[in-house]
């Protein structure tokens, strides 16, 4: 009789069929109902108030406290607003940028286009005719080398211990790469007179061709020193043999790993050596997934196909197909399966860019075998991709993977059983015929160009004649593999197919990948050596270069609004200020297409006229309107393989800039922030008597750890602002550089800039001379607060950075990429306050305050202003009445001499020239807000009835009521919290960007989707950072560099053994929030009542109009209870309206490129087929692993063959060759 189950399985399945459903497993379809029941429970439950809130029937729909929410608004606005005037002293600051003196520079964007069109085309050209004279001495040494071994005329070593240290230096032996120095060029210690060689794990020491090839690369430290001479900005220099070692200049000791022994590195599977010695190429990797596979020879197969995804770079196009098919099992059960394409695209090729690579890589790595062998469809599929557009169309290759099996086991059965008197019949077992699928191959391959070769790899059995039939009919090698490691070497004759093809050709450019050396991101200029004797290519030459050097590079040539960018030919984004710095990637960076960082949904659609000419390094300018204005994009083509773009919008074109105060009182001085270099041998030398006049003091118990003035601010200049940031970012002749950046600063030698000489950028002393007068108002402050502030600064566009008391500020920061300066440039005519976060030395939790400062007021006539605009709104420098009258929306009146007649103030100029701001500890801030939050006027005697904090009986007269207050800003962000103060200081999470909807998640969901305060924005960051293990706070900070001068000096100090690292790079979904102000009602409040599956209660909302923050306070709060263990409901409500970054498992399809807009390729000289010679050969006589009766026949039969004096001859070989 047929059970429950089965009636109920077979009902389904009849239904699927009906709807034209393919039919499922048991397991997964008991899956699917199991869904189906909880959502229809949660909707069910939702219906009642437990998910979504209830109606106002449940609540008392009417609040008490509006009117005391309203005057606390108002209170901490004023308390914020004084906190910032008095502490900040913005007025100040913004007088002396308006009493500042402005020069009128006009910027010509073709001009400006041409300059770094030949000076980065000149970066990148040293680098490339590096690697060619790199590559072309390799040729010759080689070529020398082998008639010299011919002729008996090398020397003769048999193990590398035996050569002198003339011949070898290795990596890996320290005392070798003596003497080593720090080279801040390549922020580590390096030899610089000789080379270094390092030789994989894998690959024998002693072998003969690693002798040689010690021998013969020697002599390329000639050419390696020569490079340095001419380029002194060159970085790495190297070559890669085909043999697995690598000579490095200048020498360097070898990273190690956690144990303290050597990392592995092999040169044949970096991106650059790749690149260079195979050419463009379309691949396919058929995978045979079938239950035959299951166990060690899966896990053979996958790693085969991540090794092949790892040699593939951005040239190459590649999918892969897991080949298996449905079946019945002993017992009648269906069990379904099907081919499927891994990749993005299933009916394509997709490029091989970091993001496909890591996107198929996650996809294989979860694969599991299953189901029976179905190869016919898998390589059916296969030729479908090679024949798809878009592809290189330069090599077309199949890589196989299989046990070569024609049966998988007693269980895959390929017809249901039946039912007899006797008992239940199974099906028959499946035994596949391998004939269809050489017949297939044969048709389809004569068809495609060009030709496709398959290379199979048979995993652990024996079953040769399948896999080695089709790859030797199809010019290809079959490989056996009985084990997955040292697979570089194993599937040496797919690499060794792939080198032979390459001619003698100029190289290219690799993608972007991080350094393995310790220099971030780089690009490499990759040329393969192809012997002229042997014709095979004997290894790659490369020349690095870092992105962070282009990006400085660049960076110099910006000024105002302007921003830059560079791509690829592909389209990928090299560098733009929306990604990453460089510095900061985990792993090789995935680039996504520029239009996804230059458009929204394809708008405007002017700009992809200009990615099509950037992608074919066209030079030229065009103006799209974009973001409510004009944009010029200013556009050309570098180094033959990147395109760059300056943006620029109508008021860049006249850039005003800053001049040096005239009437600069010269008894003032400026000190810089290393303060304690003041007191070195040097700097008493030149400059007497500055250390006693800084009172410097050390770990005073504000200021615990720290090298402190509080007499003086101090200056720090960004990266940015140096003419060689590497110089400066170690911690090398710190007293020089103190005394040469103090004289800097201070007196007036002409300021040269980087194309006149100097070390600083032209200008930046007028920031530093304009600011001085600050540090006077701010070192004699006295209010309330004071005793609260902790740090005092103000950050100019320019890079130059004051703050008060004077300290050392860490070599890699830059005020104008920090959080605080982002968010007050964003929203200038306003106060804005940060999260809580934890302060970089260590003293607890901060908060930040800060305002913007404009460029100077220019002096405009109101007839002036009326010209350009009638009726408003009106440019900076023209008189106002109120803050709407100006494009700026800041009107003021200026305490500038130059203004001291005006009778009425001036409209703010549109660019903010500083940012301004102070730190104060978080709990300080915390207990003065809810302070005021405290008191109610409800008429009665307890005035603290219902304040914040306060408990008391709810409107059902039983006690459990409470009113718990909250300040939150504009994105949605938590700023205070009864929580966060006990909170422990070093556990971040529990404080620094808490989501409102993380805490109350009804009232986040009603002001997001019911009055539309926030609106949900959300974006794919292709360079997320994830943990490997889940987030636990720190309980100490012993042993982390904390204070700057343990930051600088930890990446020159950090030791041989790294530190544990428990990020990764990964793919998230990025959720956020932003306020829109104008769903306020005309109250100025929102209000709601709230029944819901975390708490209930009446909220009001309102903002606090002059800064960034809101009030929430809900009055009646009580945490509903649930009768289960694990609250489901209450974490689903919050998850919906939480902001954070998500992982996205195999995410990178959103990377997609504009399948319009294809990549333009073109085929390097390859060598013809026919000139390429792979030796093909199998097993014929053996189908399945032997039996061992069959070994012991066959071990009895070679005996009697071999036999002397027996006669006996074999008239037939079991072993098929076919050479091609």
């Amino acid at each position: 009789m047929l059970t429950v189950r089965m009636m109920m399985r077979m009902m389904m399945m009849r239904r699927m069929r009906m709807a034209g459903m393919p039919a499922m497993p048991l397991p997964v379809m008991w899956k699917y109902v199991i869904l189906w029941m909880s959502l229809w429970s949660l909707a069910l439950l939702g219906t009642r108030g437990e998910l979504f809130g209830s109606t106002p029937e449940e609540q008392p729909n009417k609040g008490t406290l509006s009117g005391d929410v309203q005057n606390w608004a108002t209170l901490i606005q004023n308390y914020i607003l004084e906190l910032a005037n008095l502490g900040i002293g913005r007025d100040v600051t913004q007088r002396l940028f308006d009493s500042a003196n402005y020069t009128f520079e006009a910027k010509d964007g073709d001009t400006l286009l041409s300059n770094v069109q030949t000076s980065l085309g000149d970066f990148l050209m040293r680098k490339r005719v590096a690697a060619e004279r790199i590559a072309m001495m390799a040729v010759k040494l080689h070529d020398e080398y082998l008639i010299n071994k011919r002729m008996n005329r090398t020397a003769k070593f048999s193990r590398l211990r035996d050569m002198p240290m003339t011949y070898y230096r290795d990596s890996d032996i320290p005392h070798t790469v003596r003497p080593k120095m720090f080279s801040t060029h390549f922020k580590q210690d390096v030899n610089q007179d000789y080379s270094t060689v390092k030789i994989p794990d894998q690959v024998p020491r002693d072998d003969e061709s690693i002798l040689d090839a010690v021998q013969y690369t020697v002599e390329l430290d000639g050419v390696f020193r020569q490079n340095r001479k001419s380029d002194q900005m060159i970085r790495w220099q190297y070559f890669g043999t085909n043999i697995g070692l690598i000579r490095l200049y200048p020498g360097r000791e070898w990273d190690t790993n956690f144990a303290g022994f050597y990392n592995d590195y092999d040169p044949r599977i970096r991106p650059w050596h790749i690149a260079a010695s195979s050419g463009p190429k379309d691949v396919v990797i058929v995978l045979d997934c079938s239950a035959s596979m299951i166990g060690k020879k899966f896990d053979i197969a996958k790693s085969v196909a991540i090794t092949v995804i790892n040699t593939l770079t951005k040239q190459d196009w590649v999918n892969i197909v897991c080949a298996r098919e449905s079946h019945w099992d002993s017992v009648g059960q269906w069990h379904y399966y099907t081919s499927e394409v891994l990749g993005c695209l299933s009916g394509s090729l997709v490029p091989a860019t970091n993001a496909h690579r890591k996107d198929l890589i996650e996809k294989v790595s979860q694969l599991q075998a299953g189901g029976t062998s179905e190869l016919e469809i898998g390589f059916r599929i296969a030729f479908d991709l090679l024949q798809s557009k878009p592809r290189s169309h330069c090599q077309s290759i199949i890589v196989f993977v299989t046990d070569g099996k024609d049966i998988d086991n007693e269980e895959v059965r390929c017809a249901p059983g039946y039912y007899t008197r006797s008992g239940y019949v199974p099906g028959p077992v499946c035994r596949y015929n391998w004939t269809k699928v050489w017949t297939l191959s044969e048709q389809r391959n004569a068809k495609i160009f060009p030709k496709a070769r398959i290379f199979s790899f048979l995993t652990v059995d024996d079953g040769e004649i399948f896999p080695g039939k089709l790859s030797c009919m199809n010019d290809g090698v079959m490989v056996r593999l009985s084990d997955g490691e040292d697979l570089i070497n194993k599937m040496r004759p797919y690499f060794d197919y792939l080198s032979q093809r390459t001619m003698e050709w100029d190289g290219l450019w690799t993608a972007p990948y991080l350094d393995a050396w310790g220099l971030g991101v780089a690009i490499t200029y990759a040329v393969p050596a192809v012997s002229k004797i042997t014709g095979r290519t004997i290894g790659v030459a490369g020349v690095d270069a870092t992105l962070e050097e282009i990006e400085h590079f660049l960076i110099r040539y910006q000024w105002g609004a302007v921003y830059t960018f560079i791509i690829n030919k592909q389209g990928e984004t090299i560098l733009h200020p929306k990604l990453k710095n460089s510095l900061s990637l985990l792993e090789d960076p995935i680039f996504i297409t520029i239009s996804q960082l230059e458009q929204d949904k394809g708008h405007p659609r002017g700009f992809s006229e200009i990615e099509k000419d950037l992608r074919n390094l066209k030079k030229g300018h065009k103006t799209i309107f974009k973001n409510g204005e004009n944009i010029t994009y200013y556009y050309g083509g570098a180094g033959g393989e990147y395109g760059f773009a300056f943006v620029l919008t109508k008021s860049d074109q006249i850039y005003r800039r800053a001049q040096e105060p005239q009437d600069y009182r010269h008894n003032t001085t400026s000190f810089w922030n290393l303060l304690i270099e003041y007191n070195s041998t040097l700097a008493r030398d030149k400059l007497p008597g500055v250390y006693e006049h800084l009172e410097v003091r050390y770990n005073d118990s504000k200021y615990p750890l720290l090298t402190v003035s509080e007499k003086h601010s101090s200056i720090f200049f960004a990266p940015k602002c140096h003419c060689d940031p590497n110089k400066y970012f170690f911690d090398e002749e710190l007293d020089d550089k103190t005394v040469h950046a103090h004289k800097y600063i201070n007196l007036d030698e002409p300021d040269a800039g980087c194309d006149g000489g100097g070390q600083y950028e032209k200008g930046l002393r007028a920031d530093v001379k304009i600011t001085y007068p600050i540090e006077e108002y701010w070192a004699s402050r006295q209010f309330e607060w004071i005793d609260q502030i902790k740090w005092t600064y103000v950050g100019m566009r320019s890079g130059v950075f004051r703050t008060y008391p004077g300290h050392r500020s860490t070599r890699l920061y830059d005020a104008t990429t920090r959080a605080w300066f982002k968010r007050a440039k964003r929203d200038p005519t306003k106060t804005v306050i940060s999260n809580a976060y934890m302060d970089s030395a260590g003293v607890g939790k901060i908060i930040t305050i800060s305002q913007a400062v404009f460029e100077g007021l220019p002096v405009i006539s109101q007839e002036e202003c009326v010209r350009k605009s009638e009726y408003g709104p009106w440019p900076g420098g023209c008189e106002c009445k109120g803050d709407n009258e100006c494009i700026s929306r800041r009107c003021y009146m200026s305490g500038a001499a130059k203004f001291a007649n005006d009778l009425h103030p001036r409209c703010a100029t549109e660019r903010v020239e500083a940012v301004t701001s102070l730190d104060m500890l978080y709990n300080d801030f915390y207990h003065q807000t809810v302070q005021i939050m405290e008191s109610t006027d409800d008429g009665k005697k307890d005035y603290k009835k219902r304040g914040c904090g306060r408990a008391y009986k709810c409107p059902d007269n039983n006690w459990g009521c409470q009113t718990r207050c909250y300040l939150f800003d504009n994105e949605g962000y938590i700023l205070t919290d009864d929580d966060f103060v006990s909170a422990n200081d070093l556990d971040e999470k529990k404080y620094k960007e808490v989501s409102l909807g993380k805490k109350e998640g009804e009232i986040m969901k009603e002001l997001v989707y019911k009055y539309g305060l926030f609106v949900r924005k959300e974006y794919v960051d292709f360079q997320g950072t994830c943990t490997i293990t889940p987030y636990t706070p720190k309980v100490t900070l012993s042993g982390i560099p904390m204070i700057p001068e343990e930051q600088d000096d930890y990446y020159k100090f950090k030791g041989p053994i790294p530190a544990f690292s428990n990020s990764y790079g990964c793919i998230q979904d990025v959720v956020h929030y932003e306020a829109d102000n104008s769903k306020l009602k005309e109250t100025g409040m929102l209000t709601g009542n709230i029944s819901g599956p975390c708490m209930s209660g009446f909220y009001y909302v309102t903002a606090l109009p002059k800064t960034n923050l809101f009030v929430l306070v809900i009055e009646n709060w009580k945490r509903n209870s649930s009768d289960k263990i694990f609250n489901f409901n209450c974490k689903i409500t919050q998850s919906l309206v939480t902001s954070g970054a998500f992982r996205i498992i195999n995410g990178t399809c959103s990377a997609r490129e504009d399948e319009s807009n294809s990549r333009p390729q073109l085929c390097p000289l390859l060598k013809n087929e026919s000139l390429v010679n792979v030796t093909c050969d199998y097993n014929a006589s053996n189908k399945l692993a032997p039996r061992w009766w069959e070994l012991s026949w066959c071990l009895f039969y070679l005996l009697l063959m071999s036999a002397p004096g027996l006669g006996f001859r074999s008239s037939t070989r079991g072993l098929v060759s076919n050479t091609t």
